[in-house]
């Protein structure tokens, strides 16, 4: 045979076995791949399968946690068993700051059930089903007990709800389970540990080390916001962080203040309308009350078209009219001279009476009524728990009650009739002109003083400083704003026209030297300004429906005919907030639609034509000079915002530890 024959022999042989070996090769491959992916698939069917046993679990706990029932069995099926671990996972819940209560609230293991399927796990834990895969990414299968709603506003407070679920019993692996109700621990409130809602100040943490971490902090992210959030990798650990807010008062009145000085003169006036039924020239009113934390003395011919309270004593002159009540925690003085006072006086002291003036609605005092010179005319009842004491010249046309005597004067007339517990005192030369139809009776009742409550009752307006959370807000957003991209950078450069939409903006001061637009068509607006702000005849115009919140380390200036314009002259949407140091100025002619929130501060002065739109709190040493504050009754149930930013509010909690026993059935 030839070498050519060979080889070509050769070859035939060769390409059989190669041909024989790729076949054997192939074959395997498909083998290797086949059963991998069989066994892929049975994985993820256990894996699925795990998933409904640990949900029909999640149920049947829920059940007996929540109290709907004393127990409950499950039968989980399938070739697994699900297995306990009451070591699994722990949680700390604890108050942080100002006010904390020392040992954390919560501090426990929570527990597992446990059920394996290939490199999957599913597990019930804390009130949630979770599932891990082989690279140890967790995600959430069902929820926990873990409710959070924001809430701020008038639609109501913050609050976190948390009746957390922990297993406990011994190791037990099997595919049928008995869960038993145990012990309940209400953590918080607690009103005999002194532990109550709402809360005031500090923090509320709540700490997980759990396999699952990453699958509880994706949770808390979508239920509170991602800065509140925080997690460790090397532990194992997630921590939400939600801060208590500062506790604003509801803005209730045009003006209240700690401050003792208040005048309200020179023409001013105070008074009210209402935003949601029209604008300030259609709906005008006189609720436009005023509450004064000290004794006040206020003079200069000025106008409150509605309520002056007082806690202290008052004392007043100089043309003043108050067209609603005067409530008074103390004497009430107005002797001063041109005090008007056209519903009821109520004081928890003495109504001093003098300088001419007319007392033209009803008193009702706990104290004495003594008349100074000047010739006083009372044309409407008195009640007073102790004496009467008159001058000469004076009048007195409406019925007097006291508990004590009646001290006339000589040619006072007296046209209405007396009652008193007492006597009727005209001694020796003392010849009062007492009416015919006058009726005098000595030794009778006790008046009726139940009125006096109304000033009694008064306390201080909540006017505690938020400087910690104006300072806390502004170096927050420092940190973490919205300014690139955004009219930042002209504003402080005072190059506007500018335009700002929803968002936390950080600046260094607010003096935009042009028109501002901000729009919160898309949501609400917040600057965090750590210096001024000083407007001087530039408009601010907010437009869309939601609010902007202002936060000022420095002063406010608003002035030379300046505008800050809400929505349809809407007092509750611009809030400017102020520290204790806070110098704020609205004048020239200026108008300002919204609410000066600056409670410890002693200087906020409207004057010159200056017009307030919506609500003043804080230490208002003048409205004068033909200016104006009218309150936005809107906004009497509306409390400020107040969080330090940076995180979720919560100002009310509640957490329960619920023990549930795992069986094998």
């Amino acid at each position: 045979m030839s070498d050519r024959a060979t080889r070509r022999g050769q070859s035939t042989v060769i390409g059989v076995v190669l041909i024989l070996g790729l076949i054997v090769v192939g074959t395997t491959g498909v083998l290797l791949l086949g059963s991998e992916a069989i066994q892929g698939v049975r994985d993820e069917a256990g894996a699925s399968q795990a998933e409904v046993a640990m949900s029909t679990v999640d149920s049947q706990v829920s059940e007996v946690a929540l109290g709907y029932a004393n127990t409950r069995q499950v039968e989980l099926g399938g070739q697994r068993q699900a297995t306990l671990d009451e070591s699994a996972g722990r949680i700390t819940i604890s108050r942080a700051g100002a006010n904390a209560t020392g040992s954390p609230l919560v501090n426990t293991t929570m527990g597992a059930i446990e059920y394996r399927a290939g490199g999957s796990t599913v597990a019930y834990q804390g009130g949630g089903v979770w599932r891990t895969s082989g690279a140890g990414q967790a995600r959430m299968i069902s929820p926990p007990e873990f409710h959070y709603r924001w809430g701020t506003g008038a639609s109501g407070e913050p609050t976190l709800t948390f009746p957390l679920v922990v297993l406990r019993g011994p190791a037990t692996s099997s595919d049928q389970l008995r869960f038993v109700d145990g012990p309940t621990n209400a953590a918080f409130p607690n009103a005999s540990a002194g532990m109550e809602n709402p809360l005031d100040a500090g923090t509320v943490e709540v700490a997980i080390q759990s396999e699952y971490y990453r699958a509880w902090a994706e949770y808390f992210e979508t239920r509170t916001d991602a800065d509140t959030v925080r997690t460790d990798d090397a532990n194992q650990t997630v921590e939400i962080v939600l801060s208590v807010p500062t506790r604003g008062r509801e803005v209730q009145e045009s003006i209240a203040s700690e401050a003792p000085t208040v005048t309200v003169q020179n023409g001013a006036t105070v008074d009210s309308y209402n935003s949601s039924e029209g604008t300030y020239p259609a709906t005008k009113g006189e609720n436009g009350s005023v509450y004064v934390g000290e004794n006040l003395t206020n003079s200069g011919g000025g106008r409150i078209e509605g309520d002056m309270r007082v806690d202290g004593d008052f004392g007043g002159g100089g043309g003043i009219e108050v067209t609603g009540q005067l409530i008074v925690d103390g004497d009430a003085d107005l002797s001063g001279g041109g005090i008007t006072v056209n519903d009821r006086v109520i004081a928890d002291g003495d109504l001093v009476l003098g300088g001419g003036g007319a007392l033209n609605g009803p008193a009702t005092v706990s104290g004495d009524v003594i008349e100074g010179a000047g010739g006083i005319t009372v044309d409407d009842d008195v009640t007073a728990g102790g004496d009467y004491r008159s001058e000469p010249g004076g009048s007195v046309n409406g019925d007097v009650h006291l508990g004590g005597n009646f001290y006339p004067a000589d040619g006072q007339n007296i046209r209405g009739d007396l009652t008193v517990a007492g006597t009727f005192e005209n001694g020796p030369d003392v010849y009062p002109n007492v009416h015919p139809s006058a009726t005098i009776q000595e030794n009778g009742p006790e008046p009726d003083l139940s009125d006096v409550s109304a000033a009694s009752d008064l306390r201080p307006p909540n006017l505690r400083p938020i400087d910690t959370t104006v300072q806390t807000r502004v170096s927050t957003t420092a940190a973490s704003n919205d300014n690139d991209g955004s009219d930042v950078s002209k504003i402080e450069g005072g190059t506007c026209p500018c335009t700002l939409t929803n968002g936390s903006y950080s600046l260094d001061s607010f003096e935009p030297e042009g028109d501002v637009t901000l729009d919160t068509t898309g949501g609400p607006i917040y600057l965090a300004i750590n210096g001024d702000v000083l407007t001087d005849s530039e408009n601010i115009e907010v437009v869309g429906p939601n609010e902007v919140h202002v936060y000022a380390t420095g002063d406010y200036t608003i002035s030379g005919g300046s505008r800050w314009n809400s929505v349809d002259d809407r007092g509750d949407q611009i809030w400017l907030y102020g520290t204790s140091d806070s110098a704020v100025t609205i004048a020239n002619g200026a108008r300002f639609y919204g609410v000066v929130y600056a409670p410890g501060n002693e200087d906020i002065r409207v004057e010159s034509g200056a017009r307030v739109y919506g609500g003043l709190v804080g230490g208002v040493s003048a409205v004068e000079s033909g200016s104006r504050v009218s309150y936005d009754t809107v906004l009497a149930d509306q409390t400020p915002e107040l969080t330090g930013g940076g995180g979720a509010p919560v100002t009310y909690l509640h957490v329960s530890v619920n023990e549930i026993r795992v069986e094998e059935a």
